[in-house]
């Protein structure tokens, strides 16, 4: 039988990254006809293949941005902006294996200056900032509810293992529209902090999120006491992690929580042997190289064994207790990275609570998949009711 959660390639790495682009729709990142247009391009997916398939899909609605600047069509431009940055993330995507590699670094280089060229054309407050981060600075961009200054609830809304600042602008709109301000940004082993900074993922995140609070706080436009954290992908593991120790969050969300990465490791000679046979695996096939390529170098490391070592110090179990504030944990059905929502909820004292998203509801697959708005329905609904945000004025 066929996979029901399969969209268009039954290679599940690719299809996966397919519908990230899909989902993407919902905030105007993405054209449907284009993706699935760029999509027929790739054929038989390879990571060369997608890269020159999206790259072409990227310089299109590009330059299609670029005439409607020169148009005076500012809708237009920036839309085809926003099209184009995404098209370029997934242009090299499947190409982080080696940070050096000038396609990664000529294609992240254009995600950014797309993003940028649209974040200047919006209806509503965009603005890249630098966070100061031990003794030098993380990128992030502040999305403001509306234009009149007034101090409003804002949400944290870190990056996950492979994502950029620029991407989560898909989080953006629901947020915004509600009456809150948005703060994506990137931390080490992400976006800007990895390929141009070369810092690398570190598992106490706690030490990233309170010097992120301490900018956030300073700001005359975001109500102190009403700071939210909303931790999606490798997020579900970062964000409950810092929530132990910075207690200036008044409520979280965990989407899906991963509590503990080295629960998926094993150990033993059974561990001893998977480092053995993943290795193996890496040298037979290039995708299994490029996947374990582009994790191990987002933590600085260069070997299977070491990875997975790495992974086991992922883990927030015996501190969950210290968390405070009202937790949201979401499970999707399908989610790859799934299933320890139960795990973290039983380790929290806090008021906690457990949402489970189905097929029925057209939830399948990582974080929601194409079910983007049923997701925002749930989250934002209850955020709400901590967060109280008023109406942002029309932009």
């Amino acid at each position: 039988m066929p996979d029901p959660a399969r969209v268009f390639f039954r290679e599940a790495d690719f299809d996966g990254q397919l519908v990230r682009s899909l989902s993407a729709v919902y905030a105007g990142s993405a054209d449907l006809g284009e993706v699935l247009a760029t999509a027929r391009r790739v054929g038989p997916p390879n990571p060369g293949r997608w890269a020159s398939a999206w790259t072409a899909s990227a310089e299109r609605a590009e330059a299609t941005a670029r005439q409607a600047l020169a148009d005076q069509q500012r809708v237009t431009a920036r839309d085809a902006f926003l099209r184009a940055s995404e098209y370029y993330r997934q242009a090299f995507y499947f190409l982080r294996g080696r940070l050096d590699d000038p396609r990664l670094q000529a294609g992240y280089a254009a995600h950014v200056a797309a993003f940028g060229s649209a974040a200047a054309l919006m209806d509503r407050p965009l603005t890249e900032v630098r966070i100061p981060y031990d003794g030098t600075t993380v990128k992030g961009y502040f999305c403001a509810a509306d234009d009149s200054g007034n101090a409003r609830p804002t949400l944290l809304m870190p990056c996950g293992y492979d994502s950029t600042a620029e991407s989560g602008w898909v989080q953006v709109p629901d947020a915004v529209a509600r009456g809150y301000n948005v703060l994506l940004f990137e931390g080490p082993g992400q976006g800007q902090a990895l390929y141009e900074q070369r810092l690398y993922f570190r598992p106490d995140f706690e030490h990233v999120l309170g010097q992120v609070v301490d900018w956030l706080v300073a700001r005359s436009d975001v109500r102190t006491d009403r700071i939210g954290l909303v931790g999606r992908s490798f997020a579900g593991y970062l964000a409950p992690r810092a929530a132990t120790v910075e207690h200036r969050i008044a409520a979280l969300v965990c989407d899906p929580a991963q509590p503990d990465m080295g629960r998926r490791v094993p150990g033993g000679l059974i561990g001893r042997l998977a480092g053995r046979i993943v290795g193996v695996e890496t040298r037979l096939s290039a995708r299994r190289a490029e996947f374990f390529g582009a994790r191990m170098a987002a933590h600085g490391i260069t070997s299977i064994p070491a990875y997975l070592d790495e992974l086991r110090r992922y883990t927030m179990i015996e501190q969950a207790g210290a968390i405070s504030c009202p937790t949201l944990v979401i499970e999707s059905q399908n989610d790859f990275a799934g299933g320890d929502g139960r795990l973290l909820l039983d380790a929290m004292t806090c008021p906690k609570q457990l949402v489970e998203l189905t097929n029925e509801q057209g939830i399948d697959g990582h974080c929601a998949g194409l079910a983007q708005q049923v997701w925002a329905g749930v989250v934002f609904d209850w955020l709400d009711r901590l967060l109280a945000p008023e109406p942002a004025s029309a932009p």
